[in-house]
């Protein structure tokens, strides 16, 4: 075995066991890997965070999450819906809310990401949020469980999208979601390598300590 495949400081998410080209990932192991493929994308780690919660949120909608994150962190950040949905997010219910709706944005790539943040600020505004995508409309009030969405599996991969965010006055709750885990292996591949650039780059101090030159064996 080579040197840099025992490197632990080079090394990415343990690679599932593949049986084809499809596998299913906790709702953890979904977490971890869109974090860090989130933050190795360029994103703060506070922001990857968040990111990696929203993945997982709509992995439990029913939804395939980390194809959908990897497009939006592909896409032009102009583009991409996690800062707005954090912005938003953390806006609702603070001084800086006043007047925040309603809200248009324009060509972005899988809008649907806004989805977990807004299910968020709606339960800090302790008021239902609307997002209109045009074909559809989702209203989240936050008191729900994460809402079965695997309708809206049509839609996900939109670009160049046009939606509106505004405060609802509906109230009704959707079912609840069944959990997706289901990720491509190519759609994993693309986000390991992300998750890779999180790692510090190997230097002959680093094997050293990370034990890669070294032998446990007398």
């Amino acid at each position: 075995m080579s040197e840099m495949a025992q490197d632990p400081t080079r090394a990415g998410s343990e690679p599932p066991d593949w049986a084809g080209e499809v596998m299913q990932l906790s709702q953890s192991e979904i977490t971890a890997l869109a974090t860090k493929a989130a933050r190795g994308a360029g994103l703060s780690w506070g922001e990857a965070e968040e990111a990696g919660w929203a993945c997982c949120w709509l992995a439990r909608a029913g939804l395939p999450a980390p194809a959908m994150l990897l497009r939006a962190l592909d896409a032009e950040s102009s583009a991409s819906p996690l800062r707005a949905g954090i912005r938003l997010m953390d806006q609702a219910g603070g001084p800086e809310w006043t007047g925040a709706l309603p809200v248009t944005l324009e060509d972005l790539v899988e809008p649907v990401l806004l989805v977990p943040f807004l299910a968020q600020a709606a339960e800090r505004l302790g008021a239902p949020v609307e997002l209109d995508l045009g074909s559809e409309t989702i209203c989240l009030t936050g008191r729900e469980p994460v809402p079965d969405l695997s309708a809206l599996c049509e839609i996900c991969h939109r670009t160049g999208a046009r939606v509106t965010i505004s405060v609802s006055q509906s109230s009704g709750a959707a079912a609840p979601g069944r959990f997706d885990g289901r990720i491509e292996r190519g759609v994993w591949q693309s986000l390991d390598a992300l998750a890779l650039l999180t790692t510090v780059p190997a230097s002959e101090q680093s094997r050293q300590r990370a034990g890669a030159q070294s032998s446990d064996n007398d």
